[in-house]
């Protein structure tokens, strides 16, 4: 089993891979912002990131879509989000000369017939271990800590775990509170003192 992602729980941090990620330059560096951006803002798994075009996002209050995790199940129903302030304007300033047909995680691979083509899973994988090399970050980092670290944070300032359960798709506010890191912190802080009295203990 491998190891659990947990959120960035370091709003400081956040901030400074967002800002390190909008220095950089070229096709990838432009293409892992946004990734960073939307995910951290939107809480969308890569899956579904990977069907975004940028009419999606450019100038949208609220995008509808059908989670592909779910989409094979019965009972599947569409969710739909909010598209907020600072990921529009980031789109409209980075993407000023794309078509809103264009995708917005692209590659430069195309299709035989010359068509665009979104990355691959893989290559978003690729993508996360580059941001933690450019940025600095030794925590272990993956496309869920995007997911995971929006979650802890909208938390943490709203707590309100039945609008975050719907967000994410979850069938119990305790998967949330575990999905996020906030159980484990939970965990954390009450077991940090013995609850036993060992004054009289010869430690």
């Amino acid at each position: 089993m491998g190891v659990q992602l947990q959120p960035i729980r370091d709003m400081d941090t956040v901030r400074d891979i967002t800002q390190t990620l909008s220095r950089l330059r070229g096709f990838r560096g432009e293409r892992m912002f946004l990734m960073w951006v939307v995910g951290i803002n939107m809480g969308m798994r890569i899956s579904d990131m990977l069907e975004l075009r940028i009419g999606d996002l450019r100038t949208a209050r609220a995008y509808t879509y059908l989670p592909k995790k779910q989409a094979h199940k019965r009972g599947a129903r569409k969710i739909t989000i909010p598209v907020p302030v600072d990921v529009r304007r980031v789109i409209q300033a980075r993407c000023a000369d794309m078509a809103d047909n264009d995708y917005l995680l692209r590659s430069r691979k195309r299709t035989p017939g010359g068509q665009q083509k979104a990355i691959t899973r893989q290559t978003a994988r690729d993508d996360m271990k580059e941001i933690m090399k450019v940025c600095g970050v030794r925590e272990n980092m993956g496309c869920h800590t995007m997911r995971k670290t929006f979650g802890y944070h909208y938390y943490k300032k709203h707590k309100n775990i039945a609008i975050l359960q719907e967000w994410f798709y979850h069938e119990s506010p305790a998967t949330t509170l575990i999905y996020i890191g906030v159980a484990l912190e939970n965990l954390e802080k009450m077991v940090r003192d013995s609850p036993f009295d060992l004054t009289d203990c010869d430690v």
